[in-house]
């Protein structure tokens, strides 16, 4: 099958919402094509009372048909739904919202009102029809835009399916018009994740929406995005100036913010865009023109982050960044947890062995629980201080350093929270060297290991390798259980080449008896079923160890975390999030610049 077949294919499948569409349309109706209209009562209700729900309708139940259901509160529906919304066995976002939508908004009139709650509340767009029929159906009733809380455009493309440049321009469905259209239609927005697919299309009436009307925005993201067009909006934008203490006001309750790969972007943009983020949380500036100097002085003190990555920026200075590291109220008051200094092996360092300590020594961290230092000359000193200052760590980016086996080894004694460690690029430490790593650290916390690909492709023959636990690390037990002691299985994981992990799989998993034993691994054909014709899709899970090599700061909640969080207590910058991704937080274009690009 050709491309441009396969997008057609792919085109005519049921897209984003489009259940809804006929749902609310006048020609059907949610209970059996009657032509009328939802329940507006219901849905101006819910639009307006947020999560707090009135039950008046003291007759719906005679008017849809006698239901138990149906007599029970509004509350008690809305919390049941939510229950049947979140599937946390879904293959993704979309897959789990069509299902909902074909089968819960269909019961009646009343839980399809409900329901539109939910089906609105996540936005997430991959093709330019997705949104198209998106905006269509808020135009048409302006009410649905109330339920809307996130744009999620990781995964948009119109690229690469047998379409040229021109055709793109042409289309006229994803345009700077269009969107900021859907942001006026969307008070509540509380989460815009964009990408580089779409930087074309973020011009300054875009931005000048997203900074200074949308007061409960709390993330955006605009990973990758480096085009003319779009530095020359934020040239254009203007903050509008408020008063840090009205709750009301606009960036207030911007959070989280990511200029991730931004590298187009010129540094008086920063001085304009970080100087209003007061209660700024989360800040990924990877590979941008930012400097140390505004950092120090444009950066409010009244933030308190607990991620920053500052890792590929070339402009830092040693002197600006060393203050800043140990001195700025923004990070200096324990609330660091998620930190990245990485640099390329090529670049110039602002940080040699002697400033590198120093920083690490004053860097007033003690929960931190991520960190990266790919590229800095860390030695055993450095590695020992590491160990000391940061007890709670749980990943460690060490890669082109100068380290050898013996200061690995030291490094994981007795340490029993580091899960993942990467040491790619250590020319003093080989395969060999690795596999006695493992060897004398079995049975610790110790979960994953980055290392280069080909030494780890040749150690595991690209499947897996045991490893039995070593008459040195078994001084305490006898012999008898010694030899009764389960193998551990590391198995191999790449990302085409670009990089790649061993992970220690756990005797309780499934896959420890197949890989242990070398059977063969299951099949990759297509199944459908015979009565339906459709598809039989097998959830191929990714391993948890891959949140602890993430290289992008994650600015958003996560779609399944949303049944974990209150509304009110998230907007008050109440909730504690967690430091790791979770696995539909980063896809598309995120978990690219996440796990591929080294």
């Amino acid at each position: 099958m050709g491309l441009s077949e396969r997008y057609y294919k792919e085109s005519s499948a049921p897209l984003f919402l489009s259940p809804v569409t006929s749902a609310i349309s006048d020609e059907n109706s949610v209970d059996g094509g009657d032509g009328e209209q939802p329940d507006t009562s219901i849905s101006e209700r819910l639009a307006t009372n947020g999560d707090g729900l009135e039950d008046k309708s003291e007759n719906r139940a005679a008017l849809e048909g006698f239901s138990p259901l149906l007599s029970l509160p509004l509350e008690i529906l809305y919390q049941i739904i939510e229950i049947v919304y979140y599937d946390d066995n879904t293959t993704s976002i979309n897959s789990n919202l069509e299902n909902f939508s074909k089968t819960i908004p269909l019961l009646s009139k009343t839980i399809n009102t409900i329901s539109l709650r939910f089906l609105y509340k996540y936005a997430i767009f991959n093709r330019p029809h997705s949104f198209d029929k998106f905006l269509q159906n808020v135009i048409k009733y302006p009410g649905l835009g109330q339920f809307v809380e996130f744009m999620d455009f990781q995964m948009f493309t119109s690229v690469g399916l047998g379409r040229t440049g021109r055709m793109n321009q042409e289309i006229q469905m994803v345009t700077s018009k269009t969107i900021l259209q859907a942001l006026s239609l969307t008070p509540n927005l509380v989460e815009f994740l964009a990408s580089e697919n779409i930087q074309d299309d973020l011009d300054e009436h875009v931005l000048d929406y997203l900074f200074n009307c949308l007061p409960k925005l709390q993330a955006l993201d605009f990973c990758g995005a480096s085009s003319e067009s779009f530095v020359s909006a934020f040239h254009n934008l203007i903050i509008q100036p408020f008063s840090r203490d009205d709750e009301s006001e606009n960036l207030s309750n911007l959070f989280k913010i990511s200029f991730h790969d931004c590298s187009s972007l010129t540094p008086d943009i920063f001085t304009k865009v970080l100087s209003p983020l007061y209660n700024l949380r989360r800040l990924d500036l990877t590979h941008t023109s930012i400097t140390s100097s505004i950092l120090k002085t444009c950066l409010p003190c009244t933030a308190r982050l607990t991620h920053l990555s500052l890792a590929k920026c070339s402009k830092l200075t040693t002197k600006d960044l060393i203050n800043f590291l140990t001195t700025h109220p923004a990070v200096v008051n324990d609330s660091l947890e998620w930190l990245s200094l990485q640099i390329d092996a090529n670049m110039v360092t602002p940080l040699n062995e002697v400033y590198l300590f120093y920083t690490i020594k004053h860097l007033k961290a003690p929960n931190l629980r991520y960190l990266n230092l790919g590229g800095l000359p860390v030695n055993p000193r450095i590695l020992k201080l590491i160990k000391n200052q940061f007890p709670v760590l749980e990943s460690l980016s060490i890669s082109h350093s100068s380290v050898e086996m013996s200061d690995i080894v030291e490094y994981l004694d007795s340490n029993t929270q580091i899960k993942f460690l990467d040491i790619s690029g250590c020319k003093r430490i080989s395969k060999f060297n690795l596999s006695t790593i493992l060897k004398r650290n079995y049975g610790s916390q110790l979960r994953a290991v980055e290392f280069d690909y080909k030494s780890l492709y040749e150690l595991t023959a690209g499947e897996s390798t045991k490893i039995t636990q070593s008459l040195n690390s078994a001084s305490t037990v006898n012999l008898l259980s010694y030899q009764t002691t389960l193998p551990e299985i590391w198995k191999f994981y790449d990302n085409e080449g670009r990089r790649a992990w061993i992970y220690k799989i756990a005797p309780t998993d499934p896959d420890y008896e197949s890989t242990s034993s070398k059977k063969t691994p299951s099949s990759n054909l297509t199944f459908y079923d015979l009565e339906t014709g459709e598809k039989i899709v097998q959830r191929v899970k990714k391993p948890s160890f891959l949140k602890y090599a993430s290289r992008k700061i994650n600015c958003s909640i996560g779609y399944f975390n949303l049944n974990t969080v209150k509304k009110k207590k998230y907007l008050q910058n109440e909730l504690q999030e967690s430091v790791w991704p979770d696995e539909f937080s980063e896809r598309g274009i995120y978990n690219y610049y996440s796990l591929n690009v080294k």
